[in-house]
């Protein structure tokens, strides 16, 4: 299909889309898993023996984006095209990775960490916390063209909405649009993205 950047809004996943793993994963497998875990590492950091800095260290040390995410993102901003990132996850994860001073202008959307706790502050009802389709409907009514780019169960509720969906290889959000009838271009990273949304603009 054709896209016409005027119109266009770009959404996309975080965990495992600009991240090559999913950060909560990681934080699960390498601090520990399970409550007792959380309550470990925050007696850690209240006692001085981590810190905020260094836990952050540790996650882009061990997690890091995808190299493309970047020129991606300043050539949505390049052209006027809004990018949002919709993600299950937490701001306060986010904000490590995608900084204002770095993407200005890059709306994100995710749920919240009660502040000084582990406690979830969800979005929504939903069954990730955060619905991430309402966003695409909400674009759709304004008269947006959506682009949909992510990996997991919790991208494929946007998948049914989007008009063009990227899903990345090898990832479960492939074979659902599959099964479902979606159609979706596979990709392995955000170059892949920029090159299949140049072509749809008649751009090189």
């Amino acid at each position: 299909m054709l896209l016409d950047p005027v119109r266009l809004h770009v959404f996309t996943d975080f965990d495992g889309t600009i991240t090559t793993i999913d950060t909560l994963n990681f934080l699960a497998t390498r601090l520990g898993a399970g409550t007792e875990a959380f309550r470990e590492s925050e007696r850690q950091l209240r006692e001085g023996r981590l810190t905020e800095r260094e836990a952050a260290a540790i996650l882009r040390a061990e997690v890091p984006i995808d190299p493309d995410f970047a020129p991606f993102a300043r050539w949505c901003a390049a052209n006027g095209v809004p990018l949002t990132v919709l993600s299950g996850g937490f701001e306060e994860i986010i904000a490590l990775y995608v900084t204002p001073e770095e993407f200005p202008g890059l709306q994100v959307c995710a749920n919240r960490l009660r502040p000084g706790t582990w406690e979830c502050c969800f979005r929504d009802d939903s069954s990730h916390g955060h619905d991430k389709a309402a966003a695409l409907h909400a674009a759709r009514t304004r008269g947006r063209q959506t682009v949909m780019i992510g990996d997991g169960m919790s991208d494929e509720a946007p998948a049914a909405v989007a008009d063009l969906v990227f899903a990345r290889r090898g990832r479960p959000l492939v074979a659902h649009c599959r099964r479902r009838g979606i159609p979706c271009h596979e990709y392995g990273s955000f170059r892949d993205v920029l090159q299949g949304l140049s072509a749809r603009l008649g751009r090189a």
